[in-house]
């Protein structure tokens, strides 16, 4: 039996309650020690990542501004320096002398749907029933989720307006005209700008470099 050992041994029931409780206060002053050493460690992570984020947010757009207004401006100058008015284009793209490089601005038109878009889905969606739902129910199925956005179980208008051409492959008149009159219920509700550039790999292939955390 060591020293320790005999030292346990020798004490009264009170003070081992008393070293058992201490021990216990210990253990549980350690744990307050680590979760607040934890809770400071994530405030640090989240305040600091959160401030970095917005950092390279402000960033982003700032060089996103500054390539499209800069590619725009040397884009007007080759119509001047041949003594031409600049044409107004959706997109266009520069290149560097060495073809390695290229920055590309896009001018894309932005859509929405009218109120009244609804009344040609659901008619849609009624057509679509009535002429898959007994025919072969699990391509009805399939054909129906594929359409649906959300969980409302409402059709997305644009997936539907993407469909047009395939549709028109299935000779239903009336579905025909349903799609024609969801399409006229589109309108142009503004404009997005976007700027891309691409490099040359080792492959002399166009390589998109992206800034989406998806691609990195």
């Amino acid at each position: 039996m060591n020293t320790e050992t005999k030292q346990v041994a020798e004490l009264t029931e009170a003070e081992l309650e008393a070293l058992l409780a201490e021990k216990r206060k210990s253990k549980k002053d350690a744990l307050i020690v680590e979760k607040n050493k934890h809770e400071a460690d994530k405030n640090n992570f989240v305040q600091h990542t959160g401030a970095k984020f917005r950092q390279l947010q402000a960033e982003l757009k700032e060089l996103k501004e500054y390539t499209i207004a800069e590619a725009n401006k040397l884009f007007e100058r080759m119509y001047t320096i041949e003594g031409k008015e600049p044409k107004e284009t959706k997109s266009f793209s520069l290149k560097n002398t060495d073809d390695t490089i290229k920055v590309t601005v896009d001018r894309q038109e932005r859509f929405e749907f009218t109120d009244d878009a609804i009344v040609h889905i659901n008619a849609i969606k009624d057509i679509f029933k009535e002429k898959f739902a007994q025919r072969n129910k699990g391509l009805y199925e399939i054909l129906d989720g594929l359409l649906i956005k959300g969980s409302k179980g409402e059709y997305d208008p644009k997936l539907l307006a993407k469909a047009r051409s395939q549709v028109r492959k299935l000779g239903d008149d009336n579905l025909i005209a349903e799609f024609d009159k969801l399409d006229d219920c589109q309108r142009v509700s503004g404009t997005a700008l976007y700027c891309r550039v691409y490099m040359r790999d080792e492959k002399k292939r166009y390589q998109d470099v992206s800034l989406q955390f998806s691609s990195l």
